[in-house]
């Protein structure tokens, strides 16, 4: 039984990778729900499977994408895009790509002609703003390669060997904390990471398997592979900066203060081969417009859109964004410094709740976020990140219509759903009826 749940699984994805376009929401979803309910059912019967099995499973299932260009995003044109000029001696961070369309003979080849196409009015109209070292990993392909389909499948290369570095810090530090090697599957054969990573190709898989480095290293004590992995980390997405505070809480001061200077050092390092003052303005430019424009998949947002559509008339992202995140930076803040950190199973609490923090008030979270959420729940107690890691696919119902105009219901189901059971969840875990000792073991736990 359990092995034709397998096969059954591997001919999902494929279906998915292959035979499913952007436009065909209602096939999608089906075909995913299909998925995630045979990727429960290994999960429930994983005693019947070795950790050798499931890894076997989770390399061929990616194997299975290979092929398959991404549905879901159109991120990697940008990405190879970014590459090549990289490679033709232009920094990625001086022009927007409408700038160099009309340059000969830059742009005259049939090329990178398909990928400014590609990539979409948005990407075409704005500054690169992708971290140094990712832009380093986009040229990898584009130094090897002039082929969009060769290119991807380079990258689909480096985002496997990305989930298998992930598998191999997730496993070690489910063991440093005595707990089930095997809950790493809940996160690995999970569908909606192997359609987000080697599917849809989003470094956010790369970036988590240097996350995982680095709390592995801080739990071993060793502050200065712990520091050189989370810069790397910070070089892939700025969003582990948020981070910073939880792990100070397993570092003595001598070590924080070394930890802090080696992560900054690697940075401002990294950041120094390509950025200067005015690549930095063109980059906080394009930054800006994703708490001043961007609107996906909003919880908290969507109701101050409403009020200021009854209020004003209009839709004031431009002000109502850098509102929100201001509001989850103090509510971060204080995450931190009330939430106690004496073990090393409590890192991962204040990680996955400054998460939570940060996208409730955020106005674009799109799916391929919630990985954060996904892998930061398998070492706690809590479970909500698997829940939403399904329900967030609801999303894509904008990506079926010439419009990108969003569901407002399946959001609400969305939001609903997973709130739901995190406020269960969290109830659940203090075992108290009374509400202030909850909220203080809540900090505690």
């Amino acid at each position: 039984m359990a092995a034709v749940v397998g096969l059954a699984y591997l001919i999902l994805i494929y279906f998915i990778g292959y035979e499913t376009p952007r436009e065909s929401f209602n096939q999608f979803i089906a075909l995913y729900l299909a998925a995630f309910t045979a990727f429960y059912i290994l999960w429930l019967n994983r005693q019947n499977w070795s950790f050798k099995t499931f890894l076997a499973i989770a390399i061929i299932v990616r194997l299975i994408l290979l092929f398959a260009v991404p549905e879901l995003s159109n991120d990697f044109y940008r990405f190879i895009w970014d590459g090549e000029l990289i490679t033709k001696g232009v920094n990625p961070y001086a022009h927007i790509p409408n700038d160099l369309v009309s340059q000969d003979p830059f742009y005259s080849s049939q090329y990178m002609k398909m990928l400014w196409r590609g990539m979409g009015e948005l990407s075409q109209s704005n500054y690169s703003c992708y971290p140094v070292f990712n832009q380093f990993l986009f040229v990898i392909p584009a130094g090897l390669f002039e082929s969009i389909q060769a290119n991807v499948i380079t990258f689909k290369i480096m985002m496997i060997l990305g989930d298998v570095g992930a598998i191999y810090f997730g496993k070690k530090i489910l063991e440093h904390l005595k707990k089930p090697s095997h809950m790493i599957w809940l996160y690995a054969l999970n569908p909606f990471v192997i359609l987000e990573f080697t599917g849809n190709l989003h470094f956010e898989g790369i970036m988590i398997f240097f996350i995982l480095g680095a709390v592995y290293y801080i739990m071993k004590n060793k502050w200065m592979p712990a520091a050189l992995f989370f810069a790397l980390a910070i070089q892939i997405k700025l969003i582990p900066l948020i981070f910073i505070p939880f792990l100070f809480k397993k570092l003595n001061w001598r070590n924080a203060i070394g930890f802090t200077a080696l992560t900054a050092f690697v940075v401002i390092g990294l950041g120094m081969i390509l950025i200067n003052e005015e690549f930095y303005n063109n980059i906080q430019s394009s930054l800006d417009l994703y708490f001043k424009s961007f609107e996906f998949n909003a919880s908290i947002f969507n109701l101050f859109r409403e009020y200021s559509f009854a209020t004003l008339g209009y839709d004031n992202v431009i002000e109502d964004g850098p509102f929100l995140s201001k509001i989850a930076f103090v509510l971060i803040m204080l995450l931190a410094v009330f939430r106690a950190v004496r073990e090393d199973k409590h890192i991962f609490g204040g990680m996955l709740f400054a998460l939570v923090i940060y996208y409730l008030f955020s106005t674009t979270v799109h799916p391929w976020y919630i990985s954060l959420v996904l892998i930061c729940s398998v070492f706690t107690q809590y479970k909500f990140g698997l829940i939403w890691s399904f329900v967030v696919m609801l999303s894509y119902y904008a990506y079926s219509n010439l419009a990108f105009e969003e569901n407002m219901l399946y959001i609400t189901i969305e939001y609903v759903i997973v709130m739901s059971i995190m406020i269960f969840e969290i109830i659940k875990s203090t075992k108290k009826s009374n509400f202030g000792i909850q909220i203080k073991e809540f900090f505690q736990n």
